[in-house]
């Protein structure tokens, strides 16, 4: 599989098989990716691989937290508000989603499952969590996005789906409270990893692109 392959195929997978990922197979697919660009190269990110009786544990205390209204509490500040046009866009894959899905607006208790399941990860056997010097700035945070992008490229090229999940980074005195984090760090985001479901309805759908006419200018070209 190609560079551009791999892009082109790449997609959110929001159900999972009850597969186990072997351990060597992320490894490989991590130390390929730690060579991943970043500014100054710093490399700030690190990596923790959860999976098993721990992942199990994590997600259902973050179902939990869900349940109860609770306020997330994650390392980075989620955006308060978008404007326009990416809150369009961000409104536009929910309503993709949940049309795909068969979930009508008012449909509070579909909606609510599907969000217990975003906490759980869809089921995924790993998740991949990306974890930066908690003193590291905004350059640091996209050369995570660059080893996120990389790990998902990486992962579409064995046959693995991914998930990249805020969620799983809202509530991350839980993952600490199970699994055990160097003091100083912060969670970044979690990449859910795992065998895709082709039979569940969320692999039917898939976000769109804006047209490449909308975001490129072209100057002495």
């Amino acid at each position: 599989m190609d560079i551009a392959e791999a892009i082109h195929n790449r997609r959110s997978t929001r159900a999972f098989l009850p597969k186990p990922v072997p351990k060597t197979v992320i490894e490989n697919i991590l130390d390929a990716a730690r060579w991943a660009p970043s500014w100054g190269n710093i490399q700030p990110w690190e990596f923790l691989v959860v999976g098993g009786e721990a992942l199990g544990k994590i997600g259902k205390d973050f179902c939990c937290r869900l349940a109860e209204g609770a306020k997330d509490n994650p390392d980075i500040s989620m955006p308060a508000e978008w404007d326009e046009p990416y809150k369009g866009r961000y409104q536009q894959v929910g309503r993709g989603l949940f049309d795909t899905l068969g979930v009508a607006r008012d449909d509070k208790a579909a909606r609510n499952a599907h969000y217990q399941r975003m906490y759980a990860f869809f089921g995924a056997p790993a998740v991949i969590f990306i974890l930066m010097g908690e003193n590291l700035g905004r350059y640091s945070l996209f050369d995570c996005g660059s080893v996120t992008q990389t790990i998902c490229l990486l992962a579409e090229r064995e046959g693995l789906g991914t998930c990249v999940l805020a969620a799983a980074v809202r509530h991350p005195d839980i993952i600490r409270a199970h699994v055990p984090v160097l003091p100083g760090k912060k969670f970044v985001i979690g990449i859910a990893i795992g065998y895709p479901d082709p039979g569940s309805p969320y692999d039917k759908f898939r976000s769109s692109r804006v047209p490449l006419g909308e975001i490129v200018s072209w100057v002495d070209q």
